[in-house]
């Protein structure tokens, strides 16, 4: 995941290793991971003032059907032809995003950056890119040769990237050099920053679609992976990451909170790797939020160190990318429900997202519901910025590509279309002040994931993840069969 001006630092603090509950959870003293882990800790430069988002004419949606949120949605039959993008917002949107990808990856290494500019990247914003580039790809974007030379150049770059002794990719590299750095953009010649179970697991995601949708690359794929140690990835059924210890080397701990967690313990069933725990055993329990019920980690920062935050982004990718279960889509049908509402009732445009900031502190996780409070928008310190609220762009694309039938997604989808620096790409979004305006920041993840969400209309509405009918009916077939043994949430 990245931060807008990405120099940060990990807390640490004298705490004990060893938790002696049987619920790792439960241990207050433990450092348990964010869904990211960062903590910003450094001074910034004073941000540059906001570029004015390109506003052509606007394209007016076609009248709305009723909602249909109560429906399960169908997945049309695909076709041998290419994804094609038939209305023209959408091959605008796409052409726009796509700048981010033109001034912002390198060609000796296939790496993009994760904002702006910064030559710094972690490997869930790799995740992001490469995804950004397939879904290029298939909307033609780019010709084949490009296409192919980029991945190339990823694959080498792979192939014999630096790994530190744990032998699984450090959090951060340089995408100039494919050098290992720390959080802070500073030289990590050890790879002392750990790693991430969460980044890693939307990395492989990306990287299975790639072998999936493109055998040619499935052999060196299956070769670069090969080299990492994953099995650290997952401890005692839960994810397993590492950060930076207090006198150096590196300190596992448990990552995830609700939502993420069942994210990328999703993802890394795809190569395999059983996180049960973390997929069907974690800690919920019902709040109410404006009235409506929502499924919430019990883990929040008082109790844990880490925040409990219910945001869309991980229900959103997980949609996107794999399919949501029938067990998730209560939670994801609320959770668009209960934003919509607060717009109705404050007239406040809702799509809350972790998204970085183009002001202090840079990066925000702002959600639904929080550490015990609605409507948070919190660092991963627990610090509230309730000034700073903002709709996400990334959100707003997503949502409508999700759930198009309904008449607030489409005015999300509205809202954010012309955000966008026509020589950099989309931003990230527009602070709920008015007297704020946009929230100039750019960067990897709102890029591609608002190309992600426009070949998954192309295709019909069918996640990324499956190249074929046949696997989405396999799936669902799988799915039955395991209904028992999925949690309520």
């Amino acid at each position: 995941m990245i931060l807008q001006s990405i120099f940060i630092l990990y807390a640490t603090t004298q705490q004990p290793q060893v938790c002696p509950s049987k619920q790792v959870w439960q241990c207050s003293g433990l450092i348990i991971a964010a869904p990211d882990n960062f903590n910003p800790n450094l001074e910034f430069p004073p941000p540059k003032a906001a570029p004015q988002p390109v506003t052509p004419p606007r394209l007016t949606p076609k009248p709305s059907k009723p909602p249909v949120t109560e429906e399960k949605p169908i997945v049309p039959s695909v076709t041998n032809s290419p994804p094609r993008l038939t209305l023209e917002a959408d091959r605008i949107a796409a052409q726009r995003a796509w700048k981010y990808f033109e001034r912002n990856s390198n060609p000796q290494t296939g790496l993009v950056n994760s904002s702006d500019n910064i030559p710094w990247t972690t490997w869930w914003d790799q995740g992001s890119a490469i995804l950004g580039i397939h879904a290029a790809y298939q909307l033609g974007l780019l010709p084949k040769d490009v296409f192919q030379q980029r991945i190339n150049s990823l694959l080498r770059t792979l192939e014999t990237l630096p790994l530190p002794t744990t032998a699984l990719p450090n959090k951060a590299y340089s995408t100039h050099t494919a050098q290992m750095r720390q959080l802070n953009n500073t030289p990590d010649p050890k790879g002392i920053s750990g790693w991430s179970a969460l980044d890693m697991a939307r990395f492989l995601v990306a990287l299975h679609i790639m072998r999936s949708h493109y055998p040619e690359y499935s052999e060196e794929i299956n070769r670069i992976v090969a080299r990492w140690n994953l099995s650290k990835l997952v401890k005692d059924g839960w994810l397993n990451g590492a950060i930076t210890a207090a006198k150096g080397g590196i300190t596992e701990v448990q990552e995830g909170r609700l939502g993420y967690e069942q994210y990328a313990a999703q993802s890394l069933k795809l190569w395999n790797i059983q996180a049960e725990n973390a997929l069907n055993n974690p800690p919920i329990k019902p709040v109410q939020v404006d009235g409506i019920t929502l499924q919430v980690d019990k883990r929040n920062f008082k109790n844990s160190g880490a925040t409990n935050y219910l945001t869309n982004d991980p229900y959103l990718l997980w949609g996107l990318e794999l399919g949501l279960s029938d067990a998730i889509k209560p939670q994801v049908q609320n959770l668009l429900k209960v934003q919509a509402q607060r717009f109705q009732r404050t007239g406040i445009l809702t799509a809350v997202n972790e998204d970085s900031l183009d002001r202090p502190p840079y990066f925000l996780y702002y959600s639904v519901f929080a550490n015990d409070e609605s409507w948070q928008a919190v660092n991963t310190r627990g610090k509230a910025y309730p000034q700073l609220r903002f709709i996400s762009t990334k959100a707003g694309f997503s949502w409508f590509a999700l759930m198009p039938n309904e008449p607030y997604t489409k005015r999300l989808r509205d809202s954010v279309q012309n955000l966008v620096n026509k020589n950099q790409g989309y931003l990230s979004g527009r602070y709920e002040n008015p007297k704020l305006g946009v929230n100039a920041s750019v960067d990897v993840n709102t890029n591609a994931i608002i190309l992600e969400s426009l070949l998954y209309q192309a295709r019909g509405r069918r996640p990324l993840v499956f190249y074929s009918d046949s696997q989405m009916n396999l799936k669902k077939s799988g799915a039955k069969s395991q209904k028992n043994a999925t949690p309520k949430l």
